[in-house]
């Protein structure tokens, strides 16, 4: 098992993995600018293969409610899972709850979530108490598809224009998701049509970051792209395992 990798500052790691999930550690997302998006364009996109999508599905509040979630319950965590102090899988949850308990980055609300229940919650206090929500993925590749490989853009929708909640899965023995809202930004989303070189499609949710400046210069994201705060948008696609949530 592999560790996930160190996140940067605005709220994406370069790698992700689910505990109990095959190794995502591999995983490094797209990063790019709206206007890259072009049906007929090719771009190079690595997606990670994942077999089976359960494990990173939310249980039941009453399920995990009663699990404390914090870095001071580190050592009955580590009896409660099952898990050797200073294994791969202990190292994983330590340093999930040390990452889910630091400040949120400027401008942006932040929670851990671990249930769908907590989910909504949180998804409803940002888009309305009264609002209907429903959680937006990108579709699975097949075994065969390569993980990276170029893709050619057949079809571009906007899903939504305004307040969108993208949640990331976080290494822990049960589903937990980070999820980040800029506020006071209105965001786009998109689902994008690709075609694989081999053949392969895989429809795509594909985030636009409008607004970039209270990121680090340290970010990956802009230093891949060779941009400063503030410059422009910062865009990605999403792998399967994590999710964006919007209004229904």
């Amino acid at each position: 098992m592999d560790l996930v990798e160190q996140k940067e500052d605005d709220g994406h790691s370069s790698s992700h993995f689910h505990m109990n999930t095959v190794s995502l550690a591999n995983y490094d997302p797209t990063f790019t600018v709206m206007k890259d998006i072009q049906v007929v364009k090719t771009i190079p996109v690595s997606f990670p293969y994942i077999k089976d999508l359960s494990p990173c599905q939310f249980l039941p509040r009453e399920k995990t409610h009663h699990i404390p979630f914090s870095s001071k319950a580190i050592p009955e965590l580590h009896r409660y899972f099952s898990v050797f102090p200073g294994s791969k899988q202990a190292t994983a949850i330590e340093q999930t709850l040390k990452f889910c308990e630091r400040d949120p980055p400027a401008g942006e609300a932040t929670a851990c979530l671990t249930s769908f229940e907590s989910l909504t919650d949180y998804a409803r206090g940002i888009i309305g108490s009264d609002s209907d929500i429903r959680i937006v993925r990108s579709s699975l590749i097949s075994s065969s598809t390569p993980t990276l490989q170029n893709y050619t853009i057949m079809e571009s929708k906007v899903i939504l224009t305004g307040k969108v909640i993208p949640c990331h899965a976080e290494p822990y023995p049960y589903a937990v998701y980070y999820c980040h809202f800029q506020v006071n930004t209105d965001n786009k989303l998109f689902m994008v049509s690709l075609r694989g070189e081999n053949g392969d499609w895989v429809d795509a949710v594909f985030l636009c970051h409008m607004d970039s400046s209270p990121w680090s210069v340290e970010s990956k994201a802009l230093i891949r792209l060779g941009l400063n705060p503030g410059e422009s948008e910062v865009c990605h696609f999403f792998p399967a395992y994590d999710l964006v949530v919007v209004p229904q």
